[in-house]
């Protein structure tokens, strides 16, 4: 047999002990790796879903006289105001996009301070959304920025590679009783 000394005991005691203690270390770390991409998950979707509210808000606004809202909700409505926080605290990387966003509200808020002052001084400067070609162009702009900062969100919470189900009125559905929509089953006519 081999004579073990007294110092093989200990070393091979605290080499165990110093292995035992890194492993509690790596994995205390993964878990809180863990802990911190479902927060970020969950705030992602938060971010996206605010986004969306502060789209459908745009919308609904644009029928609205300017009497029916106050300069307060409309220089930084709640929906804007909560997709600006998320963003601050969890995802600076979208600060210059936030920029950009913001710079389009600006403009679509003017335009439709114009377009009421219009409607109350003639009476006849209104016109529907869908004839509004100049309403139409900046909000299809404001709708391509705020698609890109869900994709972009989307990435970074590592969601891009699913498919996003959008919300509203652009539905992928076919009234095709043989076809076969991109999301689901055949539709019923």
């Amino acid at each position: 047999m081999f004579p073990i000394d007294d110092f093989l005991i200990p070393s091979l005691i605290g080499a165990l002990s110093l292995l035992a203690a890194a492993a509690a270390v790596y994995g205390w770390m993964r878990h809180l790796g863990r802990l911190r991409a479902q927060q970020l998950r969950a705030q992602g979707y938060r971010l996206i879903h605010a986004l969306r509210e502060y789209s459908a808000w745009i919308d609904f606004q644009r029928d609205l006289p300017i009497t029916a809202r106050g300069l307060e909700e409309l220089t930084s409505p709640e929906p804007l105001t909560q997709a600006r926080q998320i963003k601050r605290d969890w995802f600076p990387d979208l600060s210059q996009h936030m920029v950009r966003l913001l710079q389009a509200h600006s403009h679509v808020i003017e335009y439709m301070w114009q377009q009421n002052l219009l409607r109350l001084s003639q009476g006849s400067g209104w016109r529907p959304a869908y004839e509004d070609k100049q309403y139409q162009q900046l909000r299809g702009a404001q709708e391509d920025l705020i698609d890109e900062m869900i994709a972009l969100c989307r990435e970074i919470i590592g969601d891009a590679s699913q498919p996003w189900r959008r919300t509203g009125s652009d539905f992928a559905f076919t009234n095709s009783s043989v076809g076969v929509s991109g999301n689901g089953p055949p539709s019923r006519a």
